[in-house]
């Protein structure tokens, strides 16, 4: 658990890094280790502690180590410092302690104090790896520099690890650079602009070590293995606020001239505190072991990071701070460091997931008690009317504790309803309340995971079955299971459409069939890549767009209007032009052909959706209407044997160059439809559903137990 450089020797110095460079890395070799301020804080802590723990475990591996701690004093004043610490080190209760005296002893052999201040400094030190491996006579495996030290040395450092120390051809280099990178963003552009005239950006490792700490590691797992329960909760709707809380009883007394530069802003808060405001909030990544795709989602949050207000930040210090600066930095009585050592920040996320949830930040020097955690505390929606102490009264709550305390409560995160009360006392609490809206319902079952633990089931699949239809991929399940397959495939698609191309093209149609849809992206697909998406009509009734009759009324007012989707990315189809309805000498549905042929590249939808008549239309392509008359355009006036009669709707072409055409039929009023379509031979001209067939993509029926079983 301590911190990364748990991982850094295991994974950097054995394994390496890609391709060539990691074949060569993962062949035995010398390793040699440089901590640079290495009788700092941070090392002290955690650090010769983490490579002695690994060294533990790789030490009979087939590499061989050296361990160097560097600093700016000399060595005659330094050693003894330095080993101080390094004598320090302990072993995990798994190593027995015999094995224990003996790869402590051996570790501490390897470990030496250098001062490092100059370029000679760091010449000596290449000399004696050299002159090391010479005695060993064993190829090179590569160098880790770990540079513990204020940001403002990292430049200097690099250039003369460049200059003196880098490592003959087939080995490689390693260089660890810790938070905070520079002072603000211009700083940490030009940082990043002189290291890189000294390093290849593959040898830098710009690390936060709290995103090393085993519940910080949980949080991503967390929440991909509780899934099924935590969607429906992880938004608005739910989420009260977000709390991320580090304090420290701790003065910084020895660290002041370090300490002063920064401030706990720069120093936890703008690094440890967002890094895990990220990964409660990021949208989860399809696969997790992309390292790419987790930063993008990390920084898809810092971009949608509302601004910090001056009214949105307090900050503070402890009383003792002035003295400690004017002690250590020999200022004057009348200096004032104006340094926070405190400060609580309340951000927001500018996504419909958590528009209006409050985010806060705290950390604190001197403080009542040193502990790490975040919180997401949830609504309580319930009212207790006997027993105040019940559970459900009690906060409903996830906290992750990132040490120094134990987990108080477990997370209260799903209600269910009741059976039957005995009556009296003995009621307890199976008369609570729930008020939600406008509605009221009994409380009492409830579902807990110990969020301390990290544990919990992964989610179930959908109890659906996956078969054929008329010969194409079928799905079914009772109808809410449905929708929601429905409503994730939607959502995959869209997302690999955007990752492929930054667009992705959804084709709606209307009817009651697809309202439970539209609730469901409306509701719980929050990371939903609207902003990328264009929404498209498969057809319209020809009637204004006020209407309730209209197709794009009722999509407005069942999804549209709940998501942030640009207003240029909607596109309802022409049926009013000129004052008039669907007149064929305003040539309206030319003009939404045309729309479609810029837009759509290729004119293919990523994903039509269709539903099925009981007459066996589908669009406004119905029974008798010449469909296969149309040719190649795309779109076309059509007219409906009820009323409205006059339809404009996409034709076979255009929903047949598409990716994906999803057919979507429930209820039982629609079984004897399913049986005869199962039975029947394409004749799209009086069954018009049965031209869906997709030139080069896929066809996929939707059909729910009731449609399907009756």
């Amino acid at each position: 658990m301590f911190v990364a450089v748990l991982l850094l020797l295991v994974t950097l110095s054995v394994q390496g890094g890609n391709g060539e460079e990691k074949a060569e890395a993962q062949r035995p070799g010398h390793v040699s280790v440089v901590i640079v301020g290495a009788t700092g804080d941070l090392a002290k802590r955690y650090l010769w502690q983490g490579f002695f723990e690994q060294y533990v475990n790789q030490v009979s591996g087939g590499n061989t180590f050296s361990f160097y701690g560097g600093g700016l004093s000399p060595a005659s004043t330094a050693t003894p410092v330095f080993f101080e610490i390094v004598q320090a080190v302990s072993c995990s209760k798994e190593t027995s302690p015999d094995r224990c005296a003996v790869v402590k002893e051996q570790f501490l052999r390897l470990a030496e104090y250098r001062q490092l201040k100059t370029l000679e400094d760091y010449q000596e030190l290449a000399k004696n790896i050299e002159k090391e491996l010479q005695q060993e006579g064993i190829p090179e495996a590569g160098r880790l520099f770990y540079l513990s030290v204020p940001a403002f040395a990292y430049a200097d450092i690099a250039d003369k690890i460049n200059n003196s120390c880098r490592p003959a051809s087939g080995a490689w280099l390693r260089v660890v650079l810790e938070k905070p990178f520079g002072h603000d963003f211009r700083s940490a552009q030009l940082l990043a602009s002189q290291l890189g005239s000294s390093l290849k950006d593959e040898e830098m490792f710009r690390i936060d070590h709290y995103l090393g700490k085993q519940v910080v590691t949980n949080i991503l797992p967390f929440r991909v293995e509780n899934k099924k329960y935590l969607d429906p909760i992880w938004n608005k709707h739910h989420i009260e606020r977000v709390e991320i809380v580090l304090k420290e009883t701790l003065d910084v007394k020895g660290r002041i001239p370090f300490y002063d530069q920064y401030g706990v802003i720069r120093d936890v808060m703008q690094n440890h505190l967002t890094e895990v405001m990220t990964l409660l909030t990021m949208r989860l990544p399809v696969n997790m072991s992309s390292t790419e795709e987790v930063l993008q989602n990390k920084l898809q949050i810092f971009s949608n990071l509302l601004p910090i207000g001056k009214n949105q930040a307090v900050t503070g210090q402890y009383q003792a701070y002035k003295t400690s600066v004017q002690q250590e930095m020999n200022k004057t009585n009348d200096h004032v460091s104006l340094t926070p050592t405190f400060a609580a920040v309340l951000a927001h996320i500018d996504e419909a997931q958590y528009e209006g949830v409050p985010i806060i930040l705290i950390s604190g020097k001197m403080l009542d008690e040193r502990v790490g955690y975040a919180r997401i505390l949830f609504k309580n929606t319930v009212f207790c009317l006997q027993n105040h102490n019940s559970v459900h009264c009690k906060p409903k709550q996830i906290v992750f504790h990132f040490g120094h305390g134990q987990l108080k409560y477990p997370a209260i995160l799903q209600a269910l309803s009741p059976a039957s009360t005995p009556g009296g006392a003995d009621n307890g609490d199976m008369l609570d309340l729930r008020v939600k809206g406008k509605d009221i319902s009994y409380s009492s079952e409830v579902v807990i995971i110990g969020a301390d633990q990290m544990s919990g089931k992964s989610a179930k699949d959908f109890q659906v079955m996956q078969e054929k239809f008329r010969s194409a991929a079928m799905v079914s399940a009772w109808s809410e299971d449905l929708v929601e397959r429905l409503a994730a495939n939607i959502q995959a698609s869209a997302e690999a459409a955007v990752r492929e191309g930054g667009v992705f093209h959804l084709a709606l149609s209307g009817g009651s069939s697809p309202l439970a849809l539209f609730h469901r992206l409306a509701l719980h697909h929050f990371s939903f890549p609207w902003r990328d998406t264009h929404v498209w009509m498969v057809d319209e009734r020809c009637v204004p767009p006020t209407e309730l009759e209209s197709n794009f009324h009722s999509l407005h007012d069942h999804l549209l209007q709940h998501v942030r989707i640009p207003y240029f990315n909607i596109h309802p189809m022409p049926v009013q032009l000129n004052q008039r309805l669907c007149v064929e000498e305003d040539a309206g549905a030319l003009l939404y052909e045309k729309e479609v042929r810029k837009l759509v590249n290729g004119s293919s939808f990523h994903f039509v959706l269709l539903g099925v008549g009981y007459d066996g239309h589908t669009a406004s392509l119905f029974p008798d209407s010449k469909v296969s008359e149309l040719g190649d355009h795309l779109v076309a006036l059509t007219e409906s044997p009820v009323k409205p009669h006059q339809r404009m709707s996409l034709t076979f072409s255009a929903i047949n160059q598409a990716r994906t055409v999803a057919l979507l039929v429930m209820g039982k009023g629609k079984h004897e439809l399913i049986t005869q379509l199962s039975r029947m031979k394409d004749n799209p001209d009086k069954w018009p559903v049965t031209g869906v067939k997709p030139d080069n993509g896929k066809l996929v029926w939707y059909i729910d137990y009731d449609a399907l079983l009756g």
